[in-house]
């Protein structure tokens, strides 16, 4: 079952009476996002929860942040460098291709598009889906804000969304809470409160999204809209423990267990030797510790296929393990270790790209309002993976492909290049000045040979034509 979608005919009943139900379906779903969520950030960990009988002995509680690790790792690979937002040249003519890029490019800085960019997909990585909202804001532009999936919820009646919910908690300065609701359809936005029962906004009942379209926009991490850590919890957990009650076992017999022979100890003597840091035995007595026999390669075995499990079924890639940082390994040995964290974010590439293929849809719904007829299906974009960069390699590679791809090709294979209009704008620009100088300098060559030769005559070096006889 999917945590952000509910099948429903709202068409059919009013709506304060589908919001209700919506979000009272959708609660379990809220709970289990924050779970996640708080968990990812340190918080709630089961290991942190436990307590034992006996308050004398040690409780160590040490959390491993592997939630941390396996969506920072892919968030980062996919998502550090930005992604690449270009329009189809082919399709329009230069005046306007140039004002449609301006326009996208304005869109994309006024919004910090790189930073939201990341931030949705970390939150979508972590809670198994994700949402993006946008609005116009009071100087007209067309904005846009990331919304956490456990404050939206979307309404789908024959595969298509219809509607969408954000509901989410205002404290005031007493710090009660009030939950306000926005019910989203195609044209309008309608505001509730959510207290004691829904109640429209007095102020502002309702008014108009200037959008096409529902523009609470959905981007799922997977079809089954599951977190990335999710499947290999329990295994974390059970990491967290066995190190936790390694550390309980050092710490408890390090404390205690002291044998004395031929001799009688009382605390008094055990005071004093704290003091000393020496006991006093007779002539045929002795003193060492009791030391308790520990498999310890039955438990470093046992730390070691946990860590190897979680990497695997999480696909995340172990940057530690001698297998891949070792000085043995080459490049291509390393990309194949990387498969599985490869394989993953390609997936999570496709579903991303299906959420902004829907959000240029109404994005491009309110510009076509302001004679801006850009067509959706002409913006594409590029996922540039985060990796170290060969900078030799690629100019092989780019020397080694020229003619037998275009330019524009070639340079958006190049990694650092986030923009290939604008560079290819930089490129014909200095070509440009390159030919100006050069003509520039050829006149200044003429100029001078013009005012040497006319010294020379003048000069009588250098005789004059003469006409006639």
């Amino acid at each position: 079952m999917k945590r952000s979608t509910v099948q429903l005919d709202v068409s059919k009943i009013p709506i304060e009476e589908a919001i209700l139900k919506i979000i009272d379906w959708h609660r379990p779903h809220h709970e289990k996002m924050i779970g996640l969520y708080r968990r990812y950030n340190g918080h709630q960990i089961p290991i942190q929860q436990r307590t034992i009988k006996d308050p004398k002995k040690p409780n160590n509680k040490l959390v491993h942040d592997y939630r941390g690790y396996i969506i920072d790792q892919v968030v980062g690979y996919l998502f550090g460098q930005p992604i690449a937002y270009q329009i189809d040249k082919r399709k329009y003519p230069d005046d306007k291709f140039n004002q449609f890029k301006d326009k996208l490019s304005d869109f994309n800085t006024l919004n910090m598009v790189d930073d939201l960019d990341g931030e949705l997909g970390k939150i979508m990585s972590i809670c198994g889906y994700a949402s993006r909202l946008l609005y116009v804001d009071t100087d007209g532009n067309e904005r846009m804000m990331n919304v956490f999936p456990w404050e939206s919820v979307f309404i789908e009646n024959n595969g298509v969304i219809t509607n969408a919910i954000r509901y989410y908690p205002i404290y005031d300065l007493d710090q009660n809470i009030t939950t306000k609701v926005e019910w989203y359809d195609n044209k309008n936005v309608y505001f509730f409160t959510l207290d004691d029962g829904l109640i429209p906004d007095p102020t502002t009942p309702f008014q108009e999204h200037f959008f096409d379209y529902v523009p609470l926009i959905l981007f799922s991490n997977n079809d089954e809209e599951k977190g990335d850590f999710e499947k290999v919890e329990s295994l974390i957990d059970a990491y967290d423990k066995i190190n936790s009650d390694s550390v309980n076992e050092i710490e408890q017999f390090a404390n205690a267990y002291m044998k004395f022979k031929g001799g009688f100890v009382d605390d008094d003597v055990i005071e004093k030797a704290q003091q000393t840091g020496a006991f006093q035995v007779p002539p045929d007595g002795d003193a060492d510790f009791i030391t308790k026999n520990i498999n310890d390669t039955f438990v470093e075995n046992n730390k070691k296929t946990l860590n190897e499990n979680i990497h695997k079924f999480s696909a995340s890639v172990d940057m530690s393990d001698e297998k891949f940082s070792g000085s043995a390994q080459t490049g291509e040995s390393r990309k194949w270790k990387m498969l599985a964290l490869e394989n993953k974010a390609g997936k999570k590439a496709l579903k991303f790209s299906k959420g902004l293929r829907e959000q240029f849809r109404v994005l491009c719904s309110a510009w076509r309002k302001k004679n801006i007829d850009l067509n959706y299906l002409d913006i594409f974009w590029e996922f540039k993976r985060n990796v170290p960069i060969d900078l030799l390699y690629i100019a092989e590679y780019a020397s080694k492909m020229k003619g037998i791809h275009s330019d524009r090709t070639l340079l958006s294979q190049i990694p650092y290049i986030d923009d290939v209009d604008y560079e290819m704008d930089l490129m014909q620009q200095e070509k440009e000045e390159s030919i100006n100088l050069d003509h520039f300098s050829n006149q200044d060559h003429a100029h001078t040979d013009t005012n040497l030769n006319q010294g020379a005559v003048e000069n009588g070096k250098i005789p004059q034509e003469t006409s006639g006889n």
